[in-house]
C-alpha cells in the first residue's frame, strides 16, 4: 500500500500525510496516519474505510494553490494548551521503524 497520502478536505489545517503503521485488531485492519508537517496531527482509520472513501488521492499532490488551511490550523494549535505527543508504535515492517 502506498505510504504517501494526500487528503481532499483538510484535517485540522493541513492535506499532507504518510502511512506509517498498519495492524489487525479484532479481525478488522487499521491504519495510523501522521502528517507531514505537524506530527501532533495524527489519526487511525478502518483500512475498509478508509479504501471506501473518495476523499483520499495516492502520493503528495497540489490540489489547490495553497495546501494549508492556515486559519484553520492555527486554530488547532491554539487549542492546544500543552503538547503531549499520541504515542505511535511501529511494527518490525513498518518503513518508519528505524531501530
Amino acid at each position: 500500500m502506498e505510504i504517501y497520502w494526500t487528503s481532499k478536505n483538510s484535517i485540522k489545517g493541513l492535506k499532507h500525510f504518510v502511512l506509517v503503521n498498519q495492524y489487525e485488531l479484532k479481525k478488522e485492519y487499521f491504519l495510523d496516519f501522521v502528517s507531514v508537517l505537524d506530527e501532533s496531527i495524527s489519526f487511525t482509520i478502518s483500512k475498509k474505510v478508509f479504501e471506501e472513501s473518495c476523499l483520499w488521492i495516492q502520493g503528495w499532490h497540489d490540489i489547490e494553490r495553497d495546501n494549508i488551511d492556515i486559519k484553520e490550523y492555527l486554530e488547532f494549535k491554539s487549542s492546544i494548551r500543552e503538547y503531549k505527543s499520541k504515542k505511535i508504535f511501529l511494527k518490525e515492517t513498518s518503513t518508519f521503524n528505524i531501530s
